[in-house]
This record gives C-alpha cells, sequence and structure tokens, in this order.
C-alpha cells in the first residue's frame, strides 16, 4: 500500500450553514493561526462519531510550530 501527503488550504470565507455552533469562535481562532491561500500537508485524518454529529479532524502543521487537529470542513484540497 502507498500512501502520500496531500495539501489543504483554509477556505476563502465559511458560510454560516457550515459553522457549526462549535465552529463559531474556532473559525476565527485557526483564522490567526492558519494563513489563507497558503498550503499545509495533512499528516494524518481522523473520523469520530460524537452525540452532536460526525466529525473529520485534519492533522496538521500550523505557523506557530506546533500540530493541531484541526476540523477538516473549514480546509479544502490544494492544488499547485
Amino acid at each position: 500500500m502507498q500512501t502520500g501527503i496531500c495539501y489543504v488550504r483554509l477556505k476563502g470565507e465559511i458560510e454560516p450553514g457550515e459553522a457549526r455552533v462549535e465552529h463559531d469562535g474556532r473559525s476565527r481562532f485557526i483564522g490567526e493561526i492558519v494563513k489563507k491561500g497558503r498550503p499545509y500537508p495533512v499528516l494524518a485524518v481522523e473520523y469520530l462519531e460524537r452525540p452532536a454529529g460526525a466529525v473529520t479532524l485534519y492533522h496538521i502543521p500550523v505557523d506557530d510550530n506546533t500540530i493541531m487537529w484541526l476540523p477538516a470542513d473549514l480546509f479544502v484540497f490544494a492544488r499547485d
């Protein structure tokens, strides 16, 4: 089996319908630690079943030299 690194970018604008209640303040925080337009490598993907609904998280190294689990629905796949 082969694996490869995929890259994602922060979405340009998050639609109000997409931003769940738990993302309301978090999307502003992520906007401060992740630069728009810059591609970030996804090191791992985690899918969690929660009572409020399922969520997918990306393990991404961010600009302050830390690695964080961030909600996948705030990102789009990056192209060259």
